[in-house]
């Protein structure tokens, strides 16, 4: 899998930790470094999850429960796990602006507005 090199140091300096993912309890969960690990009922070991990277560069996962798949952007399983959203923004931002580096670390949540001008001015900063 590809990583970046601050997702490299925080995974250096800092053990896993895991929360199970809402709507999947006991079937699935993810780690604090974008790691999904899922198990059937009758297994006692967690498998980890392979990702798929989409055409926009994002990871993704398919979780299925009930016989429904989905296709869920990993980054957004992170932040909705693992940061607060008190204000209720709705897009999950990566702070250096790079898609596959979805520790937790890396991610915020913005709004789809403050989303866009930090894209903007990533930009002019290249």
């Amino acid at each position: 899998m590809d990583r970046c090199v601050e997702c490299s140091l925080y995974n250096v300096q800092k053990t896993d930790s895991w929360n199970y993912i809402e709507g999947y309890e006991k079937k699935y969960r993810i780690s604090d470094k974008g790691e999904i690990q899922h198990r059937e009922s009758n297994e006692k070991e967690w498998k980890i999850k392979k990702l798929i990277k989409n055409t926009n560069g994002y990871y993704c996962v398919r979780l299925s429960e009930s016989g429904k798949r989905k296709l869920k952007y990993v980054h957004r399983l992170v932040a909705e796990s693992f940061i607060d959203n008190t204000e209720n923004k709705g897009t999950v931002n990566h702070k250096n602006g790079k898609k596959i580096c979805n520790c937790v670390g890396n991610l915020e949540w913005m709004t789809q507005e403050e989303n866009n001008q930090d894209y903007v001015k990533r930009l002019k900063n290249k």
